[in-house]
C-alpha cells in the first residue's frame, strides 16, 4: 500500500531563495510544475512487530471463534444463545492458551476437530434465513471464514485438521485474529509476526538527507516486489531518483531494464548465479555460451549450435536446448551438464535482461562500483534512528493501514529532526566503532608489513 507525504510544507531550504515545497523536496526546481528529486536516492527494509503475538496452531483456531463469539454476543445475544449450547461458553468461556491445552498430540488433534466443527455449525447457522441481517459481514466473521478454509479441509462438508495450514489467496497465513493481515516471514535467523517497512531517502551530500517515500506491506512481501511500487510512487510525486542504491534483495535483471527505461540507475548487486558450475567455480555456465539473439541460437564452448530455442511465458524466460547426440560424444561433457541422456539445456532472460544482468556482474568487481555503491550503507543508520528515536520495528496499532500511518508519522518526525540539524549546521554522527575495533589502525598495513 504506497504511503507519501502531503503535497505541501512551509518552505524551510536556506540554500534556495524560493524555498521549497515538500513534494519538490531539496532539489526542488522553482518552475510552476515542481521539480524532480533526481540526485541520489538509497532504500532499505526492516521488519515491523505486529501488535500482537503469533499463536499456535490450535491456539489460533481456538482464540478465533472465541473472539467471534464474543463479537456475535455484543451484536446478537438472543439469537447466539439459541444457536450455541451450553457447554461452548467452558469450552470458549476463557483464553485459549497453551498451558491450558491438552500435552498428548491425540487429544490436541481431538481438541482441534471439535473446534473445527463447532466454527463450522456457526458458519452454517449465520448463513440461515432466520440470522440477523448483516451478521456475516461482520469483520471477525470474515476472519473466521478465512482461518478455518486455511487450518481445515472443508471439502468433505466437514472440517478435517489439516498438517499444516495453506496460504490464502492474499498470501501468508494468519496467525492471530487480533491483526489478521499480520503476516509471518523469515529472513535469516530472524522469524517475525508483522510486516515491512520500507524506507526511501536522498544521500546526494551537498543537501540534508531526507526520507521521501515510506512503504509498509506484510511481511510476506519480498523486496524485490517493492522495487517497482516505489520508483512509481517516486516518480509520480515528480520524486523519481537518477541513480538508485539498494540491496540485492530488491534488485532482478528485468528491474535493471525497466528502471533504466525510467531514467533510473538502479545501483545494486545482482543475485549470484545459483548454477552447479558457479557454485563449484568450474565447468561452462551460461557466461561460457555465445548468444546469437537474431537467429536464436546458442553456441558452446565446442562450438557446437543448440538445436531448439523455446520462449517461455511464465516465468518470462528462454530454453535452449542442445541436441542429445551432439552432446552425447563431447569430451568436455562433465564440466557442461550432469544429465546421462539429454544434452546441455540453458534457462536465458530476455536479451534486454539477460544482458543488464551480466553488465552488472561485471561491473561489481570494479573498483568504481564499490566506491559508489558504498554510500548505500548510511540507509542502515537511518533505519538505527527509527528503531531508537520512534521505535520503528513495533507496530502501535493493529492492521496494515493504521502501521503505515505510523510509519509515515515516524519518516515526518525524522525529517523534522535532520532538517534541524541541517539548518544548526550540525554534522551527522559517524558510525560508532568499538575500543577493541579502533586497534587496528595502530597495525602496520599487510602491504608494509611484507
Amino acid at each position: 500500500m504506497p504511503q507519501c507525504f502531503p503535497s505541501s510544507a512551509p518552505a524551510w531550504s536556506k540554500d534556495k531563495p524560493n524555498g521549497c515545497s515538500w513534494n519538490g523536496c531539496w532539489s526542488c526546481a522553482s518552475n510552476e510544475g515542481g521539480g524532480t528529486a533526481g540526485g541520489r536516492q538509497r532504500s532499505d527494509a526492516t521488519h515491523v512487530l505486529a501488535k500482537a503475538r503469533s499463536r499456535s496452531l490450535l491456539e489460533c483456531v481456538g482464540e478465533t471463534l472465541r473472539a467471534t463469539l464474543d463479537d456475535l454476543a455484543a451484536l446478537a445475544p438472543a439469537w447466539l444463545v439459541d444457536q450455541i449450547p451450553p457447554e461452548w461458553l467452558e469450552r470458549y468461556g476463557h483464553r485459549v492458551e497453551n498451558y491450558r491445552l491438552p500435552k498428548a498430540d491425540q487429544e490436541r488433534r481431538a481438541l482441534a476437530e471439535q473446534i473445527g466443527a463447532d466454527g463450522l455449525g456457526l458458519l452454517h447457522a449465520l448463513e440461515q434465513p432466520h440470522a440477523p441481517v448483516g451478521l456475516q459481514e461482520l469483520p471477525g466473521v470474515q476472519v473466521l471464514r478465512q482461518v478455518w478454509q486455511q487450518y481445515y479441509d472443508l471439502s468433505s462438508g466437514r472440517a478435517r485438521w489439516r498438517a499444516g495450514p495453506e496460504a490464502g489467496a492474499k498470501g501468508g497465513v494468519i496467525r492471530s485474529p487480533y491483526d489478521p493481515e499480520a503476516r509471518s516471514s523469515k529472513k535469516r535467523e530472524r522469524i517475525w509476526l508483522g510486516y515491512k517497512v520500507h524506507l526511501t531517502e536522498t544521500c546526494d551530500s551537498e543537501a540534508p538527507h531526507l526520507i521521501v517515500d515510506v512503504q509498509t506491506t506484510t511481511a510476506c512481501v519480498t523486496d524485490v516486489e517493492m522495487t517497482a511500487v516505489i520508483q512509481d510512487d517516486l516518480a509520480e510525486r515528480g520524486l523519481a531518483p537518477s541513480e538508485h542504491l539498494v540491496d540485492s534483495g530488491y534488485v532482478d535483471a528485468q528491474l535493471l531494464v525497466t528502471s533504466q527505461q525510467q531514467g533510473i540507475r538502479l545501483l545494486g548487486p545482482a543475485l549470484t548465479d545459483t548454477s552447479w558450475q558457479e557454485r563449484r567455480d568450474q565447468g561452462f555456465d551460461a557466461s561460457h555460451f555465445q548468444i546469437d539473439w537474431n537467429q536464436q541460437q546458442a553456441t558452446c564452448p565446442q562450438g557446437q549450435v543448440s538445436s531448439r530455442w523455446t520462449p517461455v511465458q511464465e516465468p518470462d524466460r528462454i530454453e535452449v536446448v542442445f541436441a542429445r547426440l551432439t552432446c552425447a560424444d563431447c569430451p568436455v561433457r562433465a564440466q557442461c551438464t550432469q544429465s546421462r541422456t539429454a544434452g546441455r539445456v540453458l534457462h536465458l532472460r530476455p536479451q534486454a535482461a539477460h544482458e543488464a544482468l551480466h553488465t552488472r556482474r561485471a561491473e561489481e568487481q570494479t573498483e568504481a562500483f564499490r566506491q559508489t555503491y558504498a554510500c548505500r550503507a548510511g540507509i542502515e543508520g537511518t533505519l538505527a534512528q527509527g528503531v531508537s528515536r520512534s521505535g520503528l520495528r513495533q507496530a502501535r496499532y493493529r492492521g496494515l493501514r493504521k502501521t503505515a500511518v505510523q510509519h509515515v508519522l515516524t519518516a515526518v518526525a525524522l525529517n523534522v529532526v535532520r532538517i534541524d540539524a541541517w539548518l544548526g549546521e550540525k554534522q551527522p554522527q559517524g558510525t560508532r566503532r568499538s575500543h577493541f575495533e579502533r586497534l587496528a589502525g595502530r597495525f602496520p598495513h599487510p602491504a608494509q608489513a611484507a
